[in-house]
């Protein structure tokens, strides 16, 4: 048998590869299209996703504070669970993460505060008299993962109280960390059994009045199992009439979790429709004062397991 050369294939009928078998040639003056390869973009970027107590929820962050309180209608504030305070019965700094809410649902993380205060002040003082800082830092992406509270966006300061009945009132003074202006002031006047706070703006004038019934079994009971399984409702009423129909409200939300068990709480802020930025900034700093005055266990409180309202 003679050797038969094998069939040349034109490219410019057949492309690059000839026919085979059983698919049908293409037409003469066909040419395939060209796909260019893949270009390797490196791996994904991981986006921080956290899960908070009470359901998972994507982490977003923001890059105006303020603009985004503009558009919020409240915020979730959760204390951060000390485990060495649970191990060694020792007081450390309370921390908290605040959640933005927005009307189309969905929570974005805002805020991170930590409390800067000495060890003597928070393990022999009441909780509702010590003195301490507040560094309050808007989050960001770099800034989740890190203990980094530099350059605070607000700051807050909680001068020692030796309260007894209308003298030396609980008093907070929040500052714009940047700038050091005045941001306001929140105040917990006397009262004979209700709690009741005053919120005045950097002008010194009363804009907000917070009240709660003192009838409320997360009250009565607080600080324990059955005061933990039941919430407490603070309304916030415009200037001082408390008569009105309230405004906005502080809810401490019933423990769940790790909550029962330890001293950490959780808090639902929904804002007045016409509260401003700041004043937004000023009722969550309002929040973080109810938690001080009625529900943080300190442990000279833990000791004798008592409470008392002013």
């Amino acid at each position: 048998m003679s050797y038969q050369p094998v069939p040349q294939y034109p490219q410019q009928q057949y492309g690059q590869y000839p026919p085979q078998y059983g698919q049908q040639a293409p037409p003469p003056g066909y040419n395939p299209p060209q796909v260019a390869p893949p270009i390797y973009q490196g791996p994904p970027t991981a986006q921080p996703v956290g899960v908070p107590p009470g359901g998972a929820v994507q982490y977003v962050y923001v890059s105006n504070p303020l603009e985004e309180l503009a558009l919020s209608t409240g915020v979730l504030i959760r204390q951060q669970v000390q485990i060495i305070e649970q191990i060694t019965g020792c007081e450390s700094p309370n921390r908290y993460f605040v959640f933005s809410q927005s009307p189309q649902g969905g929570m974005k993380l805002l805020f991170k505060c930590k409390e800067y205060s000495g060890c003597c002040m928070r393990n022999c003082c009441p909780a509702d008299s010590r003195e301490f800082n507040m560094l309050i830092k808007h989050i960001n992406a770099n800034t989740y993962y890190t203990n980094d509270f530099s350059n605070p966006f607000v700051i807050i300061n909680r001068p020692f109280k030796c309260t007894c009945c209308c003298l030396e009132r609980p008093e907070m003074l929040c500052t714009f960390g940047d700038s050091k202006q005045p941001l306001g002031r929140i105040k917990q006047p006397f009262s004979c059994c209700d709690p009741l706070f005053s919120i005045y703006d950097n002008t010194g004038t009363l804009k907000y009045s917070i009240h709660a019934n003192c009838c409320q079994c997360g009250l009565v009971c607080r600080n324990t199992f059955c005061g933990k399984l039941s919430g407490v409702i603070f309304n916030i009423y415009n200037s001082s009439n408390i008569n009105s129909n309230p405004v906005g409200s502080i809810i401490k939300k019933v423990a769940s979790g790790a909550e029962l068990i330890t001293s950490a709480d959780s808090y639902q802020i929904n804002f007045p429709p016409e509260a401003s930025p700041n004043d937004k900034m000023l009722l969550i700093i309002a929040g973080l004062m109810v938690d001080y005055q009625f529900f943080e266990e300190s442990a000279s409180q833990n000791n004798n397991n008592s409470g008392y309202y002013h």
